[in-house]
C-alpha cells in the first residue's frame, strides 16, 4: 500500500500560468520552515501531505488545493495571505463555505527575542479578512513582505515596532495601525509579553 498523504486532495505538476506565483510560494513556504527550524518531513507531519509534495511545492512545481493550502499555512504558523502576498492579480483558489469558529482564551506566555507565533481566529476558508491573535515576534513576521489588501494591527499589550514601506512606528498598548499591506512591511516585538491582534483584509471574491 502506497503512501495515503501522497496525493490526496492535491493536484501536483507544473503550475503552468503562474510560474512566478508558484516561486513565490515555494520560497516563502521555505523560509518560514527554516525559521521554524522544521524539516520538510516535520511539515509532512503537521499537515498529512507527503514530503516530496512539499519539497516540489517549495521548488514552484506543484500546485495545491485550496484545503492544502490551509494546513501548510498552519503548520508553518504563517498567515495564508502572507505565503501567497505580492504580484497581486488574479484568485488562486475558490471561495469556500465558512463554519463558526470557536478559540478558546490563550494562557500568556513570554517569548525569547525574535520569537512568537500567531494564533488564527477566523474560520479556515475565510478570504474577505484573516484575524490573528501575534505574540512575540512570529517566524514570518522576521522577514519584509507584501501582499495585495490591507493590514490593521492593534497592540493588545508591550511594545511593538512596525515597519511600512520605510517608515517606522513605535506602537504600545492600546495604540493600532492601518496600512496599505500591498507595501513592504514587517513587525517586530521589542519588549517581553508583547501581543497583538492582526486583520489582514484581502481582494472580495465573488
Amino acid at each position: 500500500m502506497g503512501d495515503r498523504r501522497t496525493v490526496r486532495g492535491l493536484r501536483e505538476g507544473p503550475a503552468r500560468g503562474s510560474d512566478a506565483a508558484a516561486a513565490r510560494l515555494g520560497a516563502r513556504l521555505r523560509l518560514s520552515r527554516r525559521r521554524l527550524g522544521l524539516t520538510q518531513e516535520a511539515v509532512s507531519d503537521r499537515t498529512g501531505l507527503s514530503k516530496s509534495f512539499l519539497s516540489q511545492l517549495e521548488a514552484g512545481l506543484a500546485n495545491p488545493t485550496l484545503d492544502s493550502l490551509h494546513r501548510i499555512a498552519e503548520a508553518v504558523e504563517t498567515p495564508l495571505s502572507v505565503l501567497l502576498g505580492g504580484g497581486g492579480g488574479g484568485r488562486t483558489a475558490a471561495a469556500v463555505a465558512l463554519s463558526t469558529t470557536y478559540r478558546p482564551a490563550r494562557d500568556g506566555r513570554e517569548w525569547a527575542d525574535g520569537e512568537g507565533r500567531t494564533y488564527p481566529l477566523t474560520a479556515p476558508g475565510a478570504r474577505r479578512f484573516e484575524t490573528v491573535l501575534a505574540e512575540g515576534t512570529p517566524a514570518h513576521h522576521g522577514f519584509v513582505t507584501g501582499h495585495p489588501g490591507e493590514e490593521l494591527c492593534h497592540v493588545l499589550g508591550g511594545r511593538l515596532r512596525a515597519e511600512v514601506d520605510g517608515q517606522e512606528f513605535d506602537l504600545t498598548q492600546g495604540a493600532s495601525l492601518h496600512y496599505d499591506s500591498a507595501l513592504p512591511h514587517r513587525l517586530t516585538a521589542l519588549e517581553p509579553g508583547t501581543r497583538f491582534l492582526l486583520q489582514v483584509a484581502g481582494p472580495p471574491v465573488a
